[in-house]
């Protein structure tokens, strides 16, 4: 077995950036799920539960165009005699092929293109592969994010791969590692979580797989029974495959079957030792994954059988070339489900990743789902039994306090600023977790205030023009803030803009609104002024937050960033002032009034002011941003050619027009990203 650095030349487009301004929680920690009245007591336990959006301390990766060119990427490389797996380092450490050295097929959906889209927690994400989803719901804060990648040996004297990351959101360590010994047919995937706060954390992790979608590709897992999204009632219901009360009379084992982006969560039985999911193929080849039994659960989602959902697969990879569906595996019942990791503990689980040739497909697609699906499973476990799962799984545990040996890529500085942190602690810890090396060569930019914090016991001062290098949430920072307060001559603008964006994001609004005010007071910061801003737009105060905004442009006569321009267009549009809006839009800098976002907000202002040649330019535009599930350029479509009916016909424009519009006028394929047709 070989681990090795190489590079991928691929068309593609990079991420250029992210947005500074601080993102805050929601202020609902939970959601509220719906359902159609199929879902037991047992099933909704916790349904909803810790799910608010979370962001901070990241920052919005949200800067990425459609410009493609030739780039290259690093790659990490492992192999063994049968199996070549490629590693994209810079990348949350996706995997991004899985290759049969013999006949040079791909066991996975490898994307032809690297594509940002608007798809992840902190927006930047790229289909294809499989993707590490830790801590919070949604594809995962690290996916466009670099990694720590190191060579490791194990006691036979094989190399293979470990990733790892400190995770600052839940304050985790967690490391995956990757085996290929001599001869094995799949790729070992061992996965280990260490949670070792004195508090319990709602914890969540979904391996998503993208794989090959075809006309007859079929979805099995060990049981029937699943938990589906049902969007007459636009929540859940709980059935039994292959046929599902959403889609009468269709077979949607078979993901083509569903006219509408869906998906379905196989509820494994707890007293399944090793779960599963499989996919058939009309070659006769079947892809399969099985795991130790902490990855319980199994989830199908596929984009549909209908113009938008097409549209979302060429949109991330080339025309013809996107079509794929996910075979995800979970800690939870579904990915709105919370489930607690106790404080103090450590969480593993194995997963083996395989392709199988010569199945039967008379079987594999006989009617009968259940007979089939028996077929299936008696393929997987003749391949890879519960056994083999588990001696893999003891084998690769026992390395898993294994100190790195060779970097091969380096990701954040966080887990070497925490373990820096924890070593000045008087009876602290006294260091990181064993299996995890974070070097201070690490330690850059963004972790420099917070170092000198730590050693010097003030938070450094910058200019108001300047952005702030990085967000800090933790408690024992905050802790530290706090006291360094308590000394005047640290009390600076900087110093309390950090307090109150701490305070905020802990749901602690008179102080930290107590804080930004004392930041403005010594010196005025559009930071602050922003901050202010989205308080008062949050408390439904549109005239207030209006007019800190105005501020926060006073400071300097100028925005720091676009980010300000985007969040203060959307508000003077709420608030249907349009004259203003678009004088604002015409008054930008060309960098700023370029930008897919803002062209998209004008959309709505351009539209009540009748310039019908910018709607025009609109619509026959290939915008990169354009977030998973969202309508607002469908919308707009709809009602610019109601608004032309209206016209023709010398009547005022009307709901029921536009909904004519809709029957009469198909929007273009390339802005057509409904969720369903």
């Amino acid at each position: 077995m070989l681990v090795r650095t190489a590079s991928l030349t691929i068309e593609g487009a990079r991420p250029e950036g992210v947005n500074p301004l601080p993102m805050f929680r929601n202020k609902n920690a939970h959601r509220e799920v719906t359902d159609n009245g199929s879902l037991t007591p047992e099933h909704k336990l916790h349904m909803g539960d810790n799910t608010g959006e979370r962001y901070l301390p990241y920052r919005m990766q949200d800067r990425y165009s459609r410009k493609r060119e030739t780039i290259e990427l690093k790659t990490i490389v492992l192999e063994n005699d049968v199996l070549k797996a490629v590693f994209l380092p810079e990348y949350g450490g996706r995997l991004y092929s899985l290759q049969e050295k013999a006949t040079g097929r791909e066991i996975l959906y490898r994307n032809p293109v690297f594509q940002p889209a608007n798809l992840a927690i902190l927006n930047a994400w790229f289909s294809g592969g499989i993707e590490w989803n830790i801590g919070h719901i949604g594809h995962t804060f690290t996916t466009c994010s670099p990694m720590h990648a190191a060579k490791l040996t194990d006691d036979e004297g094989n190399e293979f791969l470990r990733i790892y990351e400190y995770e600052r959101c839940k304050n985790l360590f967690w490391h995956i590692d990757f085996h290929l010994p001599p001869g094995a047919r799949q790729l070992g995937v061992y996965v280990r979580i260490v949670n070792d706060q004195a508090a319990a954390v709602p914890m969540y992790w979904w391996t998503n797989i993208a794989v090959e979608e075809t006309e007859k590709s079929r979805v099995f897992s060990g049981t029937g029974d699943v938990i589906y999204i049902d969007p007459a009632q636009k929540g859940y219901g709980a059935d039994k495959l292959p046929v599902l009360p959403a889609v009468p009379g269709v077979d949607v084992s078979y993901p083509m079957g569903f006219p509408y982006a869906s998906e379905y969560f196989f509820q494994t039985p707890a007293a399944e030792k090793s779960p599963w999911e499989a996919v058939s193929y009309e070659d006769g080849r079947m892809f399969f994954e099985r795991s130790t039994a902490r990855l319980r659960y199994r989830k199908m989602f596929c984009w549909g059988n209908h113009a938008g959902g097409r549209r979302w697969c060429d949109f991330l990879a080339k025309p013809g070339e996107g079509n794929y569906i996910e075979v995800q595996g979970g800690f939870a019942p579904t990915q709105l489900h919370d489930i607690e990791m106790p404080a103090h503990s450590v969480w593993d689980f194995t997963q083996m990743i395989g392709m199988l040739s010569g199945i039967d497909t008379e079987a594999a697609y006989q009617e009968n789902w259940d007979q089939a699906r028996d077929y299936i499973e008696e393929q997987v476990s003749q391949e890879l039994s519960d056994e083999a799962v588990y001696a893999a799984h003891a084998r690769y545990q026992a390395l898993a306090g294994k100190t790195p040996e060779l970097s091969l890529h380096t990701g954040s500085g966080w887990g070497a600023l925490e373990r820096v942190r924890r070593e000045s602690e008087v009876g602290g810890v006294g260091g990181v977790p064993q299996g995890f090396l974070f070097a201070d060569e690490t330690l850059g930019v963004e972790q420099q205030p917070w170092l000198v914090l730590l050693r010097e016991g003030y938070l450094p001062e910058h200019d108001v023009e300047e952005i702030p290098p990085s967000w800090m949430i933790q408690d024992v920072w905050m802790d530290r803030l706090k006291r360094s307060l308590e000394h005047a001559d640290n009390r600076t603008w900087t110093a309390l803009l950090h307090e109150g964006v701490m305070r905020y994001e802990k749901g602690l609004d008179a102080e930290a609104i107590e804080a930004w005010e004392a930041s403005l007071r010594l010196k005025p910061s559009a930071w602050v002024y922003r901050n202010l801003a989205v308080v008062m737009k949050q408390r439904g105060e549109t005239d207030r937050a209006l007019a800190y905004y105005e501020q926060a442009y006073g400071v300097s006569g100028r925005f720091p960033d676009r980010a300000f321009v985007e969040e203060y267009l959307n508000l003077v549009i709420q608030n249907k002032d349009y004259e203003r809006a678009w004088h604002l839009y015409e008054s930008l800098p060309p960098a700023f009034a370029s930008s897919d976002r803002i062209q998209i907000i004008v959309g709505a202002v351009a539209l009540e002011l009748g310039h019908d040649a910018f709607m025009e330019k609109l619509f026959a535009t290939e915008f990169a941003v354009i977030r998973e599930g969202e309508i607002l350029i469908i919308e707009l479509w709809f009602k610019y050619n109601a608004k032309k009916l209206a016209a023709q016909r010398n009547v005022e424009l009307s709901q029921e027009l536009i909904e004519e519009a809709m029957q009469l006028c198909p929007p273009p394929l390339h802005i057509d990203f409904r969720m369903i047709g």
